[in-house]
């Protein structure tokens, strides 16, 4: 949808922006494009999939909400969305606006906040490609978020990184961003901040921004940090983040610079969750079932309560019990209603639900106040989502590639892999299920093959036994996302055989396979991405 606008819609939107040619991952570095009114093919009848959201609340009440979208899935269509409420979320707004920039970048993770002075924020990241290994986060605000529609600052760079939670303003009325550069391949030359959590402070009010300190768990663990900040009463800070195992947490004392060690915290299925101090004093946690309960799946959204900063917890008000529910975020009034936003199914219902609670109704265990409702819709986008066609594509045959070799079956130390029988219709990797073997070189068939628990994951297999090793990646024309160039450094070689839709049915997943003849106390670590087959 988006390459259907025309270059001169940008300039007429935004002529005063100054727009450079731009290469490689420097697009994201570009200024978006504010579209107010959002395009007629951006329409609720028109998109295709839509989620992760956020909100907040303007000093006079008003209720702001955002997610993003565009496009068939997250990657490079993407574009956020803004809407508003004025009756405690019974009723909301069309999109009022949208973010975007032109070309190869996804705007995306936004999330909203106001600040002390009542000026409200929509935060939001953009990166080429679903990752470039930097990203950044930016913003608009206003201070006027009282009015449907206000008047919007230009949008302005904080930071390295993506921040998918809310800041803070701590004792000392420091701004601070919980930001995040992932821990997964690929990395980037030109980012200013390594991977990890960051604690980004602002002493003049974002004015400027500047991370101090940050938390990090191995690369092995690490996914998409997603950290909460919470400022405890004895004045340190807590910092709670997702991992591939759960959530991990870890304590600053001395203002967010250094921090402990990241250690299990509490089990959970492998999404965002919220925690925030409450008006009351009390923190409020929402999370995918019971506290010392790890779901299978994005189902049963949680609200507990603490009132002994976060020792024990209380409670336990569904939410939603449904799977596909994910990704809570919210605020209180000053009188202590509690909002909490989440997204249903993202690309079959396509629904932005509301919860509107107080702490009564969460310790209870149930709705006991007056004013509380449960699934309140925000948004449904009514699109029918088409079912796709085959992906027809010309192989490139690898003639330049060297005959199949034949030889022992080697032995691997897996460390945190898992093995199985390379055939048709087998899960590739370990956290996406719909990602299934389709088709190879039938020589291959029936061998064994290594299945990484994510496809961004930086796995490691060392060879106990020699033998004959093939690795499926893409080619560097055919996706980003390749290990041609590791692969080459490490004596593997190309294999002369036509190239073929590995799964899916995307041109990215076009893949080319390399072989290598292995020697014992060989070592291969490689990320996203490939599969190792032998």
């Amino acid at each position: 949808m988006k390459r259907l606008l025309l270059p001169l819609l940008f300039l007429i939107l935004f002529s005063a922006q100054k727009f450079v040619p731009a290469q490689d991952t420097a697009d994201s570095l570009l200024p978006p494009v504010v579209l107010k009114p959002i395009p007629e093919e951006w329409g609720d009848d028109k998109r295709l999939w839509q989620g992760i959201p956020s909100m907040t609340l303007a000093p006079n009440g008003r209720l702001w909400a955002c997610w993003y979208t565009g496009g068939t899935t997250e990657g490079n269509e993407n574009y956020v969305l803004l809407v508003s409420s004025n009756d405690k979320g019974k009723t909301w707004t069309k999109p009022l606006l949208a973010i975007d920039v032109p070309g190869p970048v996804r705007c995306y993770d936004p999330s909203m906040w106001t600040d002390p002075d009542g000026n409200v924020y929509l935060f939001w990241a953009q990166s080429n490609t679903f990752w470039d290994g930097r990203s950044g986060t930016w913003y608009i605000k206003t201070s006027n978020g009282n009015d449907e529609n206000p008047q919007w600052s230009e949008p302005k760079r904080a930071c390295d990184g993506i921040m998918m939670c809310k800041p803070i303003v701590d004792s000392k009325g420091r701004y601070i961003l919980p930001a995040s550069v992932w821990n997964i391949l690929p990395d980037h030359p030109d980012r200013t901040l390594q991977p990890g959590a960051h604690f980004v402070v602002s002493e003049d009010k974002g004015k400027t921004w500047k991370s101090i300190g940050l938390s990090t768990v191995p690369r092995e663990y690490a996914l998409f940090d997603e950290h909460n900040i919470i400022e405890k009463k004895d004045g340190s800070f807590w910092l709670l983040q997702r991992t591939k195992n759960g959530m991990s947490d870890s304590v600053s004392t001395d203002g967010g610079k250094t921090w402990s060690e990241a250690k299990p915290a509490y089990p959970h299925t492998s999404s965002r969750f919220f925690v925030r101090r409450l008006k009351s004093g009390n923190l409020i946690f929402v999370k995918h079932g019971a506290m010392d309960e790890k779901t299978p799946k994005r189902s049963h959204l949680q609200a507990y309560i603490s009132d002994d900063d976060g020792k024990t917890w209380k409670g336990g008000l569904m939410l939603d019990e449904r799977t596909g529910v994910s990704y809570p975020d919210g605020d209180q009034t000053p009188d202590g209603i509690i909002y909490i936003i989440y997204d249903y199914n993202r690309y079959s219902d396509k629904e932005i639900l509301l919860a509107r609670i107080t702490e009564e109704d969460v310790l209870a265990g149930k709705i006991v106040s007056k004013d509380a409702a449960l699934q309140l819709l925000v948004n449904k986008s009514t699109a029918i989502t088409p079912p796709r066609n085959p992906l027809i594509f010309t192989p490139n045959q690898n003639q330049d590639g060297k005959p199949l070799l034949k030889g022992g079956t080697p032995a691997f130390d897996l460390q945190n892999a898992e093995v199985d029988t390379f055939k048709k219709g087998v899960k590739l990797f370990g956290d996406r299920d719909n990602y299934l073997l389709k088709d190879y070189l039938p020589a291959l068939d029936g061998k064994k093959f290594i299945r990484s628990k994510s496809i961004r994951n930086t796995d490691t297999v060392t060879c106990k036994t020699p033998g004959v090793v093939y690795v499926y990646t893409p080619l560097p024309n055919r996706n980003k996302d390749n290990i041609v160039d590791y692969l080459l450094k490490n004596g593997f070689e190309k294999v002369a055989a036509p190239e073929v839709l590995l799964f899916g049915d995307y041109t990215g997943n076009i893949a080319t396979l390399y072989q290598k003849q292995m020697k014992q106390g060989e070592t291969l670590k490689f990320g996203c991405w490939g599969v190792l087959v032998y």
